[in-house]
């Protein structure tokens, strides 16, 4: 009783006290009384609501993803590639252009299937997480998948970021010609690639900012084009010479293919970020859809008003392996034969804007792969970090990409375009395209037999039209296309593409295959510690009963 008064007094003097120390200024007590009056009427929000609200607000809006995606495609597209698909093709000549619609008919198929994915599983990492969750989450064959998307990651994605950056030098050459050597381009193509990390290095909120005011620079480059080159529209410029035979018929067809893949890609390059878009199960459907089908018809509008303003004979030769001078972009040759040397400067330096931001995000989305591979355990973890000072950035996966990125700055750009497109078609476009038959087909099953265990499909899940025809349609271009690449078996050319992009990829099986021994004795390893950890607690706790019982 003592004790439990002695407690009362202590509580009443603190309580004497804080009165006192409240009341001995009248001002500051009305002005005390004034704040709890307003807090008290102010309207409630939860802490869970605010926090979140504000998590959204830090993300990629539609606009921002559209940006993304347009930005990537219109950078790495005709202004680089519509001299090299004229040379692509025996004999050279606009007929590529028929191969070129080709690959635009099936990329346009494509983003059905990126669109149905993407807004299935809004998370980041887009095809490895995707891979993984269409062949079995859980399962050997879906690790496996996922793996081997991103073993050809290594290689497409850096090439493909290195190849705007190559494209960015060859249009410098343009100012001097004598000065800009193999060394030179090298230089300038890794200058490019550091600024581009630099600019990268920054929030998501950052970025996406960054990403509008490029998109501005890019949309300008390709109305220019369009205008420029209807104004100097030659009919005759379009005149072509079809191949005699059968087999050179298809090699016309497919060759160019690939020139058109290489160009459409970017497409879905917000699907990379899903995690960090505002209502990704309608944003990323809508951005990666209407970005395919107006860039197609824009692409293909271009390709046909460039090669009608200016003869492609003029120009063609320098694009072929065998040319060994120093090759210019194609638009700084056709504005200076319309406009004249000092607007083809100007132009030049607006495409090299377009280009840059073209790959900027590109590598936006592309430095989210590696991250996503680590946290889902196919790679290190320590490339699942992320910046502390930036938020959504994962810091030490984009320097990796970046990295890979500075080795095929040293290569030519038809080498780097086939030797990506080759990869990308067969593991990440054909297999999502298979994948989403087989898991809408494993869906609809379980529902006839287990209704009961289905989940309701989320209200803002956006599904492809007609399916499965887009997937059927994808599968049988994308397929034409891998099996007409460059290959020294098959058609005996000098460059064997195919073969090395299937040497690369038996490689990876075997890579998987020791991941997984790795990974199953670090396993086995920390359970055995845990086990020993568990007995050694249990010792101890008997051990210390025993002694209270003694």
């Amino acid at each position: 009783m003592a004790d439990q008064y002695q407690h009362n007094i202590i509580i009443y003097f603190i309580m004497c006290k804080n009165i006192d120390s409240h009341t001995e200024n009248e001002n500051e007590v009305a002005k005390d009384n004034a704040t709890n009056a307003v807090i008290d009427y102010a309207p409630e929000l939860p802490d869970e609501y605010t926090e979140k609200d504000m998590e959204e607000s830090r993300k990629f809006t539609l606009t921002q993803a559209i940006s993304l995606n347009s930005m990537n495609m219109f950078g790495t597209g005709p202004l680089i590639t519509i001299p090299y698909c004229l040379a692509s093709v025996t004999p050279h000549g606009p007929q590529c252009m028929v191969g070129y619609a080709l690959a635009v008919l099936a990329c346009v198929a494509d983003s059905f299937v990126w669109g149905e994915l993407g807004s299935r599983m809004p998370k980041s990492g887009g095809t490895h997480t995707y891979l993984r969750k269409l062949f079995g989450e859980n399962s050997e064959f879906g690790r496996f998948m996922s793996f081997m998307y991103f073993w050809q990651f290594l290689i497409s994605g850096p090439a493909e970021i290195a190849s705007g950056c190559i494209a960015i030098a060859e249009y410098l050459a343009y100012f001097s010609p004598s000065v800009v050597t193999y060394g030179y381009r090298v230089l300038i193509s890794l200058l490019c690639l550091a600024v581009m990390f630099l600019g990268l290095y920054r929030s998501v909120k950052g970025v996406g900012r960054i990403a509008n005011a490029l998109m501005a620079i890019t949309v300008f480059a390709m109305l220019f084009t369009i205008i420029m080159s209807s104004i100097g529209w030659k009919t005759e410029n379009l005149a072509t010479e079809w191949p005699d035979s059968p087999k050179s018929m298809v090699w016309a067809l497919g060759a160019p293919t690939r020139f058109g893949v290489y160009d459409m890609t970017g497409y879905y390059d917000i699907c990379f970020a899903g995690g960090e878009v505002q209502r990704p199960r309608r944003t990323i459907p809508i951005s990666v859809v209407s970005t395919s089908v107006v860039v197609g018809v824009v692409y293909l509008l271009t390709y046909v008003t460039v090669i009608s303003a200016l003869d492609f004979k003029t120009y063609v030769d320098q694009y072929t392996d065998e040319y060994k001078g120093v090759t210019f972009g194609i638009m700084s040759l056709v504005t200076e034969h319309l406009l004249g040397k000092g607007a083809a400067y100007f132009m030049t330096i607006v495409v090299c804007v377009s280009i840059f931001g073209s790959v900027y995000a590109m590598a936006c989305g592309f430095g989210f792969i590696p991250a996503a591979a680590a946290r889902s355990g196919d790679f290190f973890q320590i490339f699942a970090h992320e910046s502390e000072t930036k938020p959504g950035l994962a810091d030490y996966s984009l320097l990796l990409v970046f990295s890979l990125s500075t080795a095929w700055c040293f290569f030519s750009l038809d080498i780097v375009v086939d030797a990506m497109v080759t990869l990308l078609v067969l593991v990440q476009f054909m297999s999502q395209s298979f994948g989403l038959v087989l898991y809408r087909y494993n869906l609809y099953k379980h529902k006839q037999t287990r209704p009961s265990e289905m989940e309701e499909e989320h209200p803002d899940l956006w599904k492809m039209p007609f399916f499965p025809l887009p997937c059927i349609i994808q599968f049988i271009l994308f397929g034409f296309i891998f099996i007409t690449s460059e290959s020294y078996l098959l058609y005996g050319s000098k460059t064997p593409i195919l073969e090395i992009a299937m040497g690369y990829l038996v490689v990876g099986i075997f890579t998987f295959k020791l991941h997984r021994y790795l990974v199953g004795k670090k396993n086995l390893r920390n359970t055995e510690w845990s086990t020993i950890s568990r007995a050694q607690s249990y010792m101890c706790c008997s051990n210390r009963s025993l002694n209270s019982m003694s």
